[in-house]
C-alpha cells in the first residue's frame, strides 16, 4: 500500500500534491496491540502446523525497530518545535524584512514586496509561528520572513538598463548656438570675396 497518494491541487489543478493518510487508532498498531494479536495468533493456530519460532521473532524485532523508529520520529519533531519557537521568539524588538503576498490568479499567495519594521510580538497557538509587526495589523507566517534587518526587495522588478539614464546627460552650455565670431563678419573677407566673385563673371564673358 502505497504511504501517500498524488492528486491534483484544488487551488492550481496542474500542479500535482499528495495526500498522507493520517496516524489513528485504525490504521496503526501499538506494542501492546501487536502482543494481543500475536497471543490471539498462537491460541489459534493449528496444532498440526504450528508456527516456526524463528517468524514469531521476526516479526517481534520489525515491531519493536518500527516502535523506536516512531518514538524517534516524535522526538525530532518535538526538538524541532522547540527551535523554531525558540527562534521566533528571539525576533521580538529585531527589525526585518517580511515578504507581502499577493493573492494570484490560481488563489496561492505569492511574494510581490516587502516591508521592513520590527517585531511586536510573535503568536504560537496556532501551531505553526506567526508574528506581529509594529503598525500592521496582520499576521505573517514564519515562512515570510526574508531576513534580518533590511535586506534588498528580491521580488522587485529591475527597470531595463539604460532606460531611466536617457537624457540624463546635461549639454554643453553655449553647443549648437552661433558664436560672436560668426555673428560678426570681417569686412576685409567680404571684399575678397564680391572681388572673387566679379574675375569669375568677367571670365565668363
Amino acid at each position: 500500500m502505497a504511504d501517500s497518494l498524488s492528486v491534483s491541487g484544488t487551488s492550481n489543478p496542474y500542479v500535482t500534491q499528495s495526500y498522507t493518510a493520517e496516524a489513528n487508532d485504525r490504521n496503526t498498531i501499538t506494542m501492546t496491540g501487536f502482543f494481543q494479536l500475536l497471543a490471539t495468533q498462537l491460541q489459534n493456530q493449528d496444532m498440526t502446523n504450528p508456527m516456526d519460532n524463528s517468524e514469531i521473532m521476526n516479526q517481534m524485532t520489525q515491531m519493536a525497530m518500527v516502535q523506536s523508529m516512531t518514538s524517534m520520529t516524535d522526538a525530532l519533531k518535538n526538538v524541532t518545535t522547540v527551535n523554531t519557537q525558540t527562534y521566533a521568539a528571539g525576533l521580538v524588538g529585531q527589525e526585518v524584512t517580511m515578504a507581502v503576498t499577493e493573492e494570484n490568479i490560481y488563489g496561492v499567495e505569492e511574494p510581490v514586496d516587502v516591508k521592513y519594521a520590527k517585531v511586536e510580538w510573535v503568536n504560537f497557538t496556532s501551531g505553526n509561528p506567526t508574528i506581529k509587526l509594529e503598525d500592521d495589523p496582520k499576521e505573517y507566517q514564519l515562512s515570510h520572513l526574508v531576513g534580518m534587518g533590511r535586506v534588498p526587495n528580491p521580488f522587485k522588478t529591475e527597470d531595463a538598463e539604460g532606460e531611466d539614464g536617457e537624457g540624463d546627460t546635461d549639454p554643453v552650455e553655449g553647443a549648437g548656438k552661433p558664436t560672436d565670431t560668426d555673428l560678426e563678419q570681417d569686412p576685409e573677407a567680404d571684399l575678397d570675396m564680391d572681388l572673387e566673385s566679379e574675375n569669375a563673371r568677367t571670365a565668363l564673358i
